[in-house]
């Protein structure tokens, strides 16, 4: 691929479009928990970390077994799930009975997922959704009231007066079923994972490749993460899966760019054993000789992940959509941010080391004059 431009020497512009992502993020994240009136609700929280409520309703294989009678039934639950009366009940239960001032859109449920569950007669859909925010709702009464008010209204819905024959509705809470645990242990496996590339990184090239390797990995999550928010898409203990996939993933490419580093580097100093070495020439020249191989891998492997986003249920979505982000935020550090890193560290520890051996040799230099006197 023929490009002109020495790419690390753009370092300016690749460095200012990550913090313009994280900007949007942020806006973004604020206008949701603006809008909620409720922080918790910046991030779309899912319920494996946040908890949620589940509706049953059984209908029988007559009526789900066909994609327009289930997206009837979906909206007819959605409905009632969002219904205004239903919101005002709550607000006005939380004022009289608990003293909570909460707005009717903290009150209305938003679904985490549904699906058809059973076979036969006992085919169901069951939709999952999430409680009330802990910020107004902390033993989860309130969110029960709530369930109480949508469980009656269903099954007014689906009464036999209304023509439904055998109907069952149920309703049930389920706690945080990832939560704190899985958040720490995430957590602590990308420390070790971002230890351990470090290490290896620095022993196989040098610790300038490994510096600029982590701070990329760590860009790749940053953004995999701002553009979740930016799109609110639900974040679930599948979110943790996909990003230690990316961060498994995106390392490859990086390695791969950074061992042209090491292969020019060394015949850079063949060809000219006194010269200084330009540190942005070789990060570019290694970007470019890498740059076709980088996009082939990245493209095949986002085939296969759009696939899975666009047919996959939505617990796949959960889990292709950041990978999607985190791929796109792997190319881009591996190409853009992590040479420019090396380029400007490398330059900065060369000059460093420069420096200091004049500084030796001129204090080498002066013992000798006086000695010599």
């Amino acid at each position: 691929m023929k490009i002109n431009k020495n790419i690390p020497k753009l370092f300016k512009i690749w460095f200012v479009i990550p913090f313009v992502i994280i900007l949007i993020a942020a806006a973004v994240f604020t206008g949701y928990a603006v809008s909620y009136k409720d922080v918790s609700k910046g991030m779309n929280i899912g319920t494996d970390f946040a908890g949620g409520s589940v509706v049953n309703v059984v209908l029988g294989e007559t009526e789900l077994s066909d994609n327009d009678k289930y997206d009837k039934h979906y909206d007819t639950v959605l409905g009632v799930l969002q219904d205004d009366e239903i919101a005002a009940q709550v607000v006005q239960i939380a004022k009289e009975k608990y003293d909570i001032t909460i707005d009717a859109s903290a009150v209305k449920a938003t679904v985490s997922y549904s699906q058809k569950s059973d076979t036969g007669a006992s085919m169901a859909l069951v939709v999952k959704y999430d409680n009330i925010s802990k910020t107004y709702d902390p033993t989860n009464e309130l969110t029960n009231e709530r369930n109480t008010l949508i469980e009656a209204k269903l099954k007014e819905i689906y009464s036999a007066e209304n023509g439904y024959a055998n109907v069952d509705v149920t309703m049930s809470n389920i706690g945080a079923t990832a939560s704190e645990s899985l958040i720490r242990t995430a957590i602590i496996s990308l420390a070790i994972s971002l230890a351990i590339i470090l290490v290896y990184v620095i022993i196989r090239f040098e610790l300038w490749s490994g510096l600029a390797a982590i701070i990329a990995l760590i860009h790749d999550v940053a953004i995999m993460v701002a553009l979740t928010i930016v799109f609110h898409i639900q974040v679930n203990s599948s979110f943790i899966a996909a990003m230690i996939t990316i961060v498994a993933y995106s390392i490859n490419n990086t390695i791969i760019i950074f061992d042209r580093v090491r292969e020019n580097n060394k015949i850079e100093k063949k060809l000219n054993p006194s010269a200084i070495i330009d540190n942005f020439h070789i990060a570019d020249k290694s970007t470019k000789q890498s740059m076709t191989r980088t996009i082939n891998t990245t493209v095949t492997t986002m085939f296969a992940i759009v696939i899975f986003a666009i047919l996959g249920a939505a617990t796949v979505r959960e889990f292709a959509l950041p990978v999607i982000f985190g791929l796109i935020a792997g190319f881009y550090s591996s190409v853009f941010i992590s040479p420019a890193l090396y380029a400007l560290m490398k330059n900065a520890g060369d000059k460093w080391k420069r420096e200091r051996q004049s500084k030796a040799s001129q204090t080498f230099v002066g013992q000798k004059k006086k000695e010599n006197a």
